[in-house]
């Protein structure tokens, strides 16, 4: 259940039944949860932030057209979409547009709750691909200009940012290798997607070599336990 607590999720509705049932059926397992009343601020608030799963009232105005946003769109084009029909005959249109589950009204906070359950390994996945885990790892990048040394500050499975002697330039290929603990090297290939003024880079990796996205999920599930283990540790005193 605690793990449930690490999710986020976005309501976008106007109807108090639906906000009722649904913020009860969040709030029992603790996650934390946004609410817009319409498609409109979904847009805004999606684009500004990254969630792990959306409840939409389909009767909202541009419903439909939300969920495919969401869909083509880049930060949470992976999130969890629950979409609430009023009638059987929204279903199909609703899941062709890309929701991954659909609940019948009238809703009740134990039907949400079930729902969040039966999703919950995907967003968690998701999230854990997402996470950075604040490190100080050496790396080697190599781009057109030639080879240089870094520094690692924060690593995930999709990616990592780094800091680099010379500057990098956003939406350059890169080359990158880096050495994990007890000698676990990973090599691959990634992109920079920003740069801001004070010389760090995100480079989100496309390719990994070999063994590497099994070395480099492990690990990340290694540091994600220690990290628990300690934060209970600090609970528990």
């Amino acid at each position: 259940m605690s793990m449930l607590t690490e999710l986020e999720f976005l309501l976008v509705s106007n109807d108090y039944a639906t906000l009722t049932a649904v913020s009860g059926g969040m709030k029992k397992y603790g996650a934390k949860f946004g609410l817009v009343p319409t498609a409109e601020a979904a847009r805004e608030f999606l684009e500004r932030k990254r969630i792990d799963g959306v409840f939409v009232d389909m009767q909202v105005s541009g419903a439909l057209e939300l969920i495919e946003a969401v869909r083509k769109g880049t930060s949470n084009a992976k999130a969890a979409i629950f979409a609430c029909v009023q009638s059987a005959g929204e279903t199909t249109a609703t899941l062709n547009a890309g929701a991954n589950f659909v609940l019948h009204a009238p809703l009740n906070l134990d039907s949400v709750a079930l729902h969040i359950t039966i999703a919950k390994e995907i967003m968690l996945k998701e999230k854990r691909r997402f996470f950075r885990h604040v490190v100080n790892l050496a790396v080697t990048l190599k781009d057109g200009e030639g080879e240089q040394r870094g520094r690692i500050l924060n690593l995930s499975e999709g990616g990592m940012a780094v800091r680099a002697a010379r500057g990098l330039k956003q939406w350059t290929a890169m080359e990158f290798a880096l050495e994990l603990s007890l000698g676990v090297e990973i090599s691959g290939k990634g992109q920079v997607a920003w740069t801001n003024s004070e010389g760090m880079a995100g480079i989100l990796f496309q390719t990994l070599h070999g063994m590497g996205r099994g070395y480099l999920g492990a690990w990340l599930a290694g540091q994600e336990g220690l990290s628990r283990k300690t934060q209970e540790d600090e609970n528990s005193r």
